[in-house]
């Protein structure tokens, strides 16, 4: 648990300064900074009326007085910094992980354990949300609170449930049953019946699953698939409140009255958003956190990560810290961290969704080696589910509120092409709209995007691929959020020299966490958050029309709705909306199809369509290749941070 790292440090020390010049800003606000001395500034003073009568504002300002400031301020700063170097030296999480597992403040060490797990994720959220301001064009300190609170507590949230599905504090050793991994016998799954709770619903639930099998579970975006596969692994009972009726057995065990942490020898669980749900700072302890809980010997905990990170073909990224890994391959992090127990039960959400092509088959191919040469029982919940069509041998589709088996040929799917064939590319000729020059981008000390160039031409849509960590993400950043002058040209407009506002008018990016740049408590607030600076916006009416609706009033239902409760779809096309308000020339969407089902990408490919005009374009980042041929009219491919073809540089 020793160890060396300035990070925690670093920040500790910001976070103390920080914490100084806040004392010494309210003692100059409220009553001012007097004292003997020299004084530096003479400021009236005013007295609050009312029931704020006591309250005075301002006053001298002498240098004692700042110092005195300061000097208050000093003890609870030196607690920061101490917690800091404690943290720099001494993997405080472990401790504490070790405390709730056994003794006698196991209670109170597992509150610690989320909390100062949780601690970064509220730097995290601001960072985030300060691009997401950028990238809106906001300017208000109070747009900052509302995302950086729910993005807190969804981090919160959802490491206390990745780290109960893992065994954490489990108090009691339970053993399953090989033979008999799944049994639903007339189960049922609602949210209740109070009036904050959804409609939502499943009923006659009778469903066995036999051990060797794999299974994938089908379903519109919003029809309950992953709240049918968290009622297996026990979350949607014992974590989400959820309600269930009749009986479900997991390997032997009821379900009912027994809490994932019990059942977390022998169910792995791989869950949507995987990065909310890492408990570890190093891709080793992650993929190990499950044996560690459980105070497995370190050998045989290394051993085992080991063993599961060649399987996967992931051994490179044992020792990269989380923070550094790329959308998939944190994606196959979490599959390995799911497997490090030999679970009997493999519960997957989306495993695909953030995976290149190679690494979409080398995980279909392992989850069906899990199945049929290991034995294990995998189920899947997944919307590109045709790449499991070789491997799968039964398919479930949630239609209404009842769950029927099916046939693979049963499966509906809408190719993207039929939807929305591609425009004619542009002539060459013509005076290109995009110019980027010689962009590079580096973190820290590595090199993500290397003298990228490239042109678009007006009407556009072009497809950027590329594996896992090519850069697609950091090249759309940089042109979004330029760094430097003459490197970005849109419309004959240097990007990096225009104001924020003006910016998006020039260029405007959907991240790949588009859920950032929701800064409002119901959609309506949002549409007019991004009307308010522009003139002639109705971003109302631009998502209404992304929807497929034929006006405003068709979609006021969901304007009404807090954005967080719109489907993953709705979702992506309010942002899309907010960020057309301002007509940008240039639109960059960072993985537009990520987690949609057939429905929703239809809805994606019609709103880039319209989004490319006469006098506009879009670059988008995907790797569905399908959606990309269907309708970009130009592809351009990122390999280790350049584009594979040899692109002239321009002057």
């Amino acid at each position: 648990m020793v160890r060396l790292r300035l990070a925690p440090l670093r920040a500790a020390v910001v976070l103390a300064v920080g914490f100084v010049l806040l004392r010494v800003v309210y003692r100059v606000v409220f009553g001012g900074a007097s004292g003997v001395g020299t004084v530096l500034v003479e400021l009236p003073r005013l007295r609050l009326d009312g029931p704020f009568s006591h309250v005075t504002m301002f006053g001298p300002i002498a240098v004692v007085g700042l110092g005195n400031a300061a000097l208050s301020a000093l003890p609870v700063a030196a607690v920061i910094v101490f917690f800091g170097l404690l943290n720099a030296v001494v993997n405080v999480q472990a401790l504490f992980a070790r405390g709730a597992s056994r003794g006698p403040l196991r209670a109170i060490s597992r509150s610690l354990v989320i909390a100062w797990a949780t601690f970064p994720a509220l730097l995290t959220a601001v960072r985030r949300v300060r691009v997401a301001r950028a990238l809106r064009g906001e300017r208000s300190i109070a747009s900052l609170l509302v995302p950086v609170f729910e993005q807190t507590i969804e981090r919160a949230l959802a490491l206390a449930a990745s780290m109960e599905s893992r065994g954490f504090a489990a108090t009691r050793v339970v053993t399953g049953v090989c033979e008999a991994p799944i049994v639903l016998r007339d189960a049922a799954l609602s949210f209740g019946a109070g009036p904050d709770q959804t409609n939502w619903h499943l009923d006659e639930l009778t469903v066995t699953l036999v051990p060797g099998t794999l299974t994938v579970i089908v379903g519109a975006t919003g029809s309950g698939k992953t709240s049918l596969l968290h009622s297996m692994s026990g979350l949607f009972q014992h974590f989400y409140d959820g309600v269930q009726h009749g009986r479900i057995d997991i390997a032997g065990v009821d379900r009912a009255s027994t809490p994932p942490r019990d059942t977390a020898g022998f169910v792995g669980l791989v869950g949507q958003n995987v990065r909310l749900g890492f408990a570890a700072e190093t891709v080793h302890d992650e993929i190990g956190f499950a044996l560690a809980v459980r105070n497995v010997a370190p050998p045989i905990v290394h051993a085992r990560v080991l063993e599961v990170a060649a399987r996967l073909q992931i051994e490179h990224l044992v020792d990269r810290p989380i923070e550094r890994l790329s959308a998939g391959e944190a994606s196959l992090v979490a599959i390995a961290a799911a497997l490090v127990n030999h679970p009997i039960l493999l519960l997957v959400d989306e495993p695909l969704a953030n995976l290149d092509a190679a690494a979409r088959e080398r995980v279909v191919a392992v989850l069906g080696q899990l199945a049929h040469e290991a034995g294990v029982c995998v189920v899947i919940v997944e919307h590109n589910a045709r790449e499991f069509s070789r491997v799968a041998d039964a398919w479930l589709q949630i239609q209404g509120s009842r769950l029927h088996e099916i046939s693979p040929e049963e499966i509906q799917t809408t190719p993207i092409a039929e939807i929305a064939p591609p425009t004619p590319i542009p002539s060459v000729a013509a005076e290109p709209l995009a110019s980027i020059r010689q962009l590079s981008v580096r973190h820290r000390t590595e090199l993500a995007v290397d003298e990228v160039s490239f042109q678009v031409q007006a009407g556009e849509l072009v497809a950027l691929c590329g594996s896992n960590g090519a850069g697609k993400s950091s090249l759309l950043h940089a042109i979004a959020l330029p760094t430097g002058a003459d490197i970005v040209v849109v419309a004959g407009r240097d990007v990096h020299s225009l104001k924020q506002r003006t910016r998006r008018q020039a260029v405007a990016l959907v991240p790949e966490n588009f859920d950032d740049l929701l800064f409002a408590i119901t959609v309506a607030e949002e549409c007019r958050r991004a009307d308010r600076t522009l003139v002639g916006a109705d971003t109302a009416a631009t998502f209404a029309h992304l929807l497929g609706f034929d006006s405003t009033a068709d979609a006021a239902p969901l304007l009404q709705r807090h954005p967080r409760d719109l489907s993953a779809g709705e979702r992506l096309c309010l942002v899309m909306a907010l960020q057309l308000a301002a007509r940008p020339a240039l639109l960059l969407v960072d993985e537009p199809t990520r987690g949609l089902d057939h429905r929703a990408r239809a809805l994606v490919s019609s709103a880039l369509l319209t989004a490319a005009g006469q006098a506009s374009a879009v670059i988008f980042a995907t790797h569905d290749d399908d959606f990309a041929r269907g309708l970009a009219t130009r592809t351009l491919r990122m390999r280790a941070g350049r584009l594979e073809t040899p692109i002239e540089v321009l002057s």
